[in-house]
């Protein structure tokens, strides 16, 4: 009989921004770890907690007051910093006590959270004594030479100094000593995992050892998918501006009027939530949905139109589906570009968008003999990342396992 017990589990919590598309990519991450025997507690809002649950990991809600935001296309820096600043105040006073008060009889060994959850990621690991903290770069990852903050914001934003403040005065309050307050402040961590391959991140060559591109963890869709492929030989094309409700009907009335039936069929998904009915009639080839796992239909996909939202992305460069960006916020027109310069797409202005210039994009995507190479190479690096597993084995080197206790 063994001397020791059995290793015990290793406990990971995990932080993350009220958005789906900050949820979704941490799952194939979470689910590797509790193959490997780790417990896992997520602090989300409560509208998330049934996707999570479904991973195996345990789910400590709360209600976001990001859910009271009315969201728009191409919101203005002022406005994104007002509503940072509130979240910002909703991750001290509300996510902070209650991840201490969940987490104080079970400390957990290592601390998972996106930027958008730094102040009570980071704190709760302050506190608790918890010194592994991993950042997770959901979108482009941020060092000494790149910084999406600081190409968005206006230093001088009443919203930010407020939140600068209120950020001092919490990491004060909490016992963060003047040598530690840059540390806790700073944009990135020690350890930095970001879902995407090194080679789609803006200016990548310049993030060091700290940073580790893993890539997208693309699962094959749950069950029974309500959803085939035609089987009449037209080219498809997948429309979709994410996961969260909108009302963006001239968006997909433009998609619909853009593609020709006798060449294309067209699947759109318009969002948790949306009136279908407000699109109004729809011609024979266009078929539209609340949502479908879009993994059951880029496969079979020659196009994706897309807002440019980092996970809705990585899915299309996974199965090498060149994508049409038009992108809904600052942060997506950087990856538009980025979709651009890399010979993976095209990238329309929103404001450019009209039936004409979505079909010529679309024409000159099929038309481009160069597009299948470059899709083929970055397919290769976004499958070469590393994914879950890859991640799953850093953290294991980062922190490595509570020690085995004696048996008795």
């Amino acid at each position: 009989m063994s001397a020791f017990a059995a290793t015990p589990q290793r406990h990971v919590a995990v932080f993350l921004f009220a958005d789906f598309g900050h949820i979704s990519p941490t799952l194939g991450l979470t689910r590797e770890l509790i193959r490997r025997g780790d417990r896992v507690t997520y602090f989300v809002d409560h509208q998330y907690s049934e996707v999570v649950e479904r991973t195996g990991a345990r789910v400590v809600g709360y209600k976001s007051r990001r859910g009271a935001f009315v969201k728009v296309p191409q919101a203005g820096a002022a406005r994104l910093a007002a509503e940072g600043y509130e979240l910002l105040v909703e991750s001290m006073q509300t996510v902070y006590p209650l991840a201490l008060s969940t987490l104080a009889a079970d400390p957990p060994d290592v601390v998972l959270y996106d930027f958008e959850s730094f102040p009570a990621a980071r704190m709760t690991a302050h506190t608790l004594g918890c010194a592994t903290t991993v950042q997770l770069g959901i979108s482009h990852a941020s060092n000494e030479e790149f910084s999406l903050r600081v190409l968005l914001f206006d230093p001088d934003d009443p919203s930010l100094r407020e939140g600068g403040a209120a950020l001092m005065r919490f990491a004060r309050d909490n016992g963060i000593p003047p040598e530690g307050l840059g540390r806790f402040l700073r944009e990135w961590d020690e350890h930095n995992l970001a879902f995407l391959p090194r080679e789609f991140q803006i200016k990548g060559t310049t993030f060091d050892e700290r940073f580790h591109f893993v890539g997208p963890t693309v699962a094959e869709p749950e069950g029974d998918v309500p959803w085939s492929p035609p089987a009449d030989g037209r080219r498809l094309a997948l429309v979709s501006l994410g996961t969260e409700s909108n009302q963006q009907r001239d968006f997909f009335r433009t998609c619909v009027d853009a593609f020709d039936g006798d060449d294309w069929h067209v699947v759109m998904t318009l969002g948790r939530d949306a009136d279908l009915a407000a699109l109004g009639d729809l011609p024979p080839h266009v078929e539209a949905h609340r949502w479908l796992p879009h993994p059951a239909v880029l496969p079979h996909a020659d196009v994706l139109v897309c807002h440019g939202g980092m996970s809705c992305l990585m899915e299309a460069l996974y199965f090498a589906t060149p994508a049409i960006v038009v992108p809904q916020a600052f942060e997506h027109t950087l990856t538009a570009r980025r979709v651009d310069e890399l010979g993976l797409g095209r990238m329309i202005d929103r404001d450019r968008l009209t039936t004409d210039t979505l079909g010529a994009a679309v024409d000159d995507i099929v038309a481009d003999p160069e597009i299948p190479e470059h899709m083929a190479w970055m397919r290769a690096s976004v499958h070469g990342a590393g994914g879950a597993p890859r991640a799953a084995g850093l953290l294991e080197q980062w922190a490595g396992r509570p020690a085995p206790t004696p048996a008795a």
